[in-house]
């Protein structure tokens, strides 16, 4: 589930629109300078308040784990996407394609397939992180 989030917040990150750009930064940042333990804490109990209806352990877990993992996913991605050479994105704008379709067709292929090792690492890390969790 962290995945299609991660990808979102990835291309806001190197979006060409300053306040999108703005807004994903701050969030990555500050899931990523918590703990994963606190973001469980604010979970169990911000999102009860801001849902106005009981949420199990189970769920409140499954929402922590995913914003964690997609904190983390979205720079894997967003740093494969700015490793894509300058000349494809250059390419694919001077044949007259937009700037979504580009990313979409030329660097997201590109990208994903070279952070797989990164993304894999992170995983497993992710993994290693809630072995504890779930005890």
């Amino acid at each position: 589930m962290s995945m299609p989030l991660a990808l979102l917040i990835a291309l806001a990150r190197v979006s060409p629109f300053g306040w999108l750009r703005v807004a994903s930064k701050a969030l990555v940042n500050v899931v990523r300078g918590m703990p994963l333990l606190m973001l469980i804490f604010w979970a169990y109990f911000v999102v009860p308040k801001l849902t106005g209806q009981v949420v199990s352990g189970f769920w409140t877990l499954i929402f922590a784990l995913v914003v964690y993992e997609s904190a983390y996913l979205s720079e894997v991605i967003r740093s494969g996407i700015e490793a894509v050479p300058r000349g494809q994105i250059e390419a694919s704008r001077s044949l007259g394609v937009g700037y979504w379709t580009t990313m979409r067709k030329v660097v997201l292929p590109q990208a994903l397939f070279n952070v797989l090792p990164s993304m894999t690492s992170q995983f497993v890390s992710t993994i290693k992180e809630t072995s504890t969790t779930w005890c």
